[in-house]
């Protein structure tokens, strides 16, 4: 029949039922029709199971039923069969009989697709864990679980080299001992119900040196408690790199405040020092005493304020990307702004050529012209910044921080060092300067009425190299 070329293990569509249900009822039609020409001394009882046993494969329990009861009723009424006296006892066997036996084959195939769905999902979960398995153990990224009494479980082959582990495992042994933290998460019962974050903490290597990570944590449920797993990244290296980045321009910074301070004292030493030249040619206070010491101070004084400063960096001055820059300023000022209630504009032109400059220093430029910017427009209606970056002549880069506030007062002192009325120390824009400058370029001011702008000019280090050529 056709229906026997249908797979009895897939899931039945009404469509599929329609059609099974269509040839069984042919086939009990043209049954019932030769059972009749061939009388009641043939019997064909046997071969109605056929087409019932092959409807419960695809109708559900209550259906079987169903076709149970209208197979026996249709061979009663259109059968060779009288209804006689053994009529009821004859369709009461006939009806357990076929109802039996469908039952049981209807359970046996859907049983059987039960166990090929089961297979399936196993199969498919085991495809997955497999493929889970591969991706941890293959990922650059140092991975570990933690069990709920706080053992490490799993270790992949970067954590096993992050832990310091060239051979062995560190499986089994206590994650308290490599990462504390780790430790103290997993037993804090506040910190369990958050699920997902992020950490930085430091850690020990099996040799007992220390490094430094940023660590993903996700916690959740196992069947003997709590569990965590973990996404290690080894910071170590990055950690030295930023301090050592952030000293070099502290002592940078510190050495032109240094300068600055140097050169108001040798300013001042030196009106000292013209004023005791003056009292010199009264005749009763040259030969006093204290008036001598007084001559050996301001002198002192003279000859510190007039060392100066070497810078024994040597740092060699690369090439670096004005864009890039501005993108880390754009994240890095961004919710300043809008805390201050001030907006933010960008034009940066493509293919900015590099310039030449320090990376760090320059980005401490950039931030001080913003947050001067960003304190001018707090609390001002629409107070807004443009930032913009274009290319000058091929030979210079040029970025402008255009605001819209009131605007610096006296604009004719705003670079010198220590001005009174300064929000802070007074050396900012000093400072930024004096930055620039070192690069090879230069921070001018310009401003009119509502707008205040602040131009950097950096070397290209095309500009750069022809100029020492």
């Amino acid at each position: 029949m056709a229906a026997m070329s249908v797979d009895l293990t897939d899931p039945v569509s009404p469509r599929t039922r329609l059609l099974v249900l269509s040839v069984c009822a042919l086939a009990v039609a043209g049954l019932t029709i030769c059972e009749r020409l061939l009388g009641p001394k043939v019997s064909l009882a046997s071969l109605f199971f056929l087409p019932l046993l092959v409807a419960a494969a695809f109708v559900p329990r209550w259906m079987i039923f169903l076709l149970a009861i209208g197979l026996v009723l249709e061979r009663e009424i259109f059968g060779p069969f009288a209804w006689d006296q053994t009529a009821p006892v004859r369709v009461s066997l006939s009806l357990v009989a076929f109802t039996g036996a469908a039952l049981f084959a209807g359970e046996l195939v859907r049983n059987g697709r039960i166990m090929r769905r089961m297979q399936e999902e196993a199969r498919a979960r085991s495809d997955a864990e497999g493929e889970a398995r591969a991706l941890v153990e293959s990922s650059p990224a140092a991975v570990l679980t933690v069990d709920s009494e706080g053992k490490i479980a799993r270790a992949n082959e970067a954590a096993r080299r992050l832990l310091g582990f060239a051979q062995g495992s560190p499986e089994g042994e206590d994650i308290e001992k490599y990462i504390p933290l780790l430790a103290k998460l997993l037993r804090s019962k506040p910190t369990i119900r958050v699920m997902r974050t992020v950490v930085e903490a430091s850690g020990h290597l099996r040799s007992g040196e220390t490094f430094y990570a940023h660590i993903w944590v996700s916690l959740y449920d196992g069947r003997s408690g709590p569990r965590l797993a973990a996404i290690i990244s080894d910071v170590t290296e990055q950690l030295r790199d930023r301090e050592e980045s952030g000293l070099r321009q502290l002592l940078s910074s510190s050495r032109i405040i240094a300068g600055a301070v140097s050169h108001e004292i040798r300013n001042l030493a030196a009106a000292a020092s013209v004023l005791y030249q003056n009292l010199n040619n009264y005749p009763g206070v040259r030969n006093n005493a204290d008036f001598g010491a007084l001559g050996s101070v301001i002198e002192s004084v003279l000859k510190l304020s007039s060392q100066d400063l070497e810078d024994d960096s040597e740092e060699v001055l690369e090439g670096v990307d004005v864009s890039e820059i501005l993108q880390e300023l754009r994240t890095i000022i961004s919710p300043t702004f809008d805390e201050a209630g001030a907006s933010l504009e960008w034009g940066i032109a493509a293919a900015l050529p590099h310039v030449r400059a320090d990376h760090s220093g320059l980005l401490q430029v950039f931030i001080n012209l913003a947050q001067n910017s960003c304190r001018a427009l707090k609390g001002r209606p629409e107070g807004q910044l443009h930032i913009s970056a274009d290319r000058l002549s091929g030979e210079s880069v040029i970025v402008r921080f255009t605001d819209n506030g009131p605007g610096i007062s006296p604009a004719d002192r705003m670079f010198q060092p220590l001005q009174s009325g300064a929000s802070s120390t007074g050396f900012g824009l000093f400072i930024s300067r004096a930055i620039i400058r070192t690069f090879g370029g230069e921070l001018h001011h310009t401003q009119q009425p509502g707008e205040c702008c602040f131009v950097v000019e950096l070397p290209t280090v095309v500009a750069q190299e022809s100029a020492h050529a």
